[in-house]
């Protein structure tokens, strides 16, 4: 059986921030050898969408920002599709995954991999047409300079692609059973300001005993007012239910488009 996972108030930013750091150390070389659940639900999905997005650009080269890119499963998928039609930029605070990126893709000319931390503001303007932002939000401590960072990285017209897990599925993943989660419900309302879990990684066929990763409970509410409040207007929304999964959840699909700028 599981240990029980406790559900904390996410007052103390930089305790937050080390914890996280020492679980992606621990975790990294499962994330690198994959397949990772969120990829084999969702990824052809993401996939398509940042494709219909590139063709909106109008470029012959769009500009994608892959926010958060870990393993990079994003990109290689992505270069199925376009190859040497766009510039790819991922960026990601864990240095093995900027590494490893680097060395599997040093022959793709277009394509480069920057160490950055998302939680502090990065200055630096890509003008991109697309910044995808898979899973990574919700590991994050500060969404609105997340968000952000994101409006700085679009140009004007650009496209935020978010996928992320619905709160309610993330508490029930951090639940050992029914009693368990009733009483985390009644902590969700209770413990004051944004509340978050480290939640064991869900390897398909159950989760794992030793692996985690940091789950911020973020709403609806808090992604759109975080968008809007950095100039991006909500265009589509979209959820794909996994509520039969060995760990039920619905994955949530926001598009957003810059409309002024930062």
């Amino acid at each position: 059986m599981t240990a029980v996972v406790p559900l904390e108030s996410l007052a103390d930013r930089e305790a937050f921030r080390r914890r996280r750091a020492a679980v992606w150390e621990q975790n990294v070389g499962y994330w690198l050898a994959g397949p990772l659940r969120h990829v084999v639900d969702v990824g052809d999905y993401i996939v398509n969408r940042a494709e219909s997005a590139c063709l909106r650009a109008r470029r012959k080269k769009p500009i994608v920002i892959d926010m958060g890119c870990g393993d990079a499963w994003f990109l290689r998928e992505m270069l199925k599709h376009r190859k040497d039609n766009m510039i790819y930029i991922g960026l990601d605070s864990t240095e093995i995954f900027v590494e490893h990126g680097r060395a599997e893709f040093a022959s793709e000319k277009n394509v480069r991999f920057e160490l950055v931390d998302l939680e502090m503001p990065v200055e630096q303007r890509f003008s991109a047409d697309l910044v995808v932002n898979s899973f990574n939000f919700l590991e994050l401590c500060d969404l609105d300079e997340a968000f952000a960072n994101a409006s700085r990285f679009l140009r004007l017209g650009g496209t935020l692609q978010i996928a992320t897990i619905d709160k309610t599925y993330l508490l029930f993943a951090v639940s050992r059973g029914w009693e368990d989660f009733i009483q985390k419900l009644e902590l969700y309302e209770r413990l004051p300001g944004t509340k978050y879990s480290f939640q064991p990684i869900d390897l398909g066929h159950g989760v794992s005993e030793t692996l985690f990763y940091p789950s911020v409970l973020y709403s609806t509410e808090d992604y759109l007012n975080a968008a809007y409040a950095h100039g991006l207007e909500l265009r589509s929304y979209k959820e794909h239910i996994f509520t039969a999964s060995t760990v039920p959840k619905i994955y949530c699909h926001f598009e957003f488009c810059k409309i002024r700028r930062e």
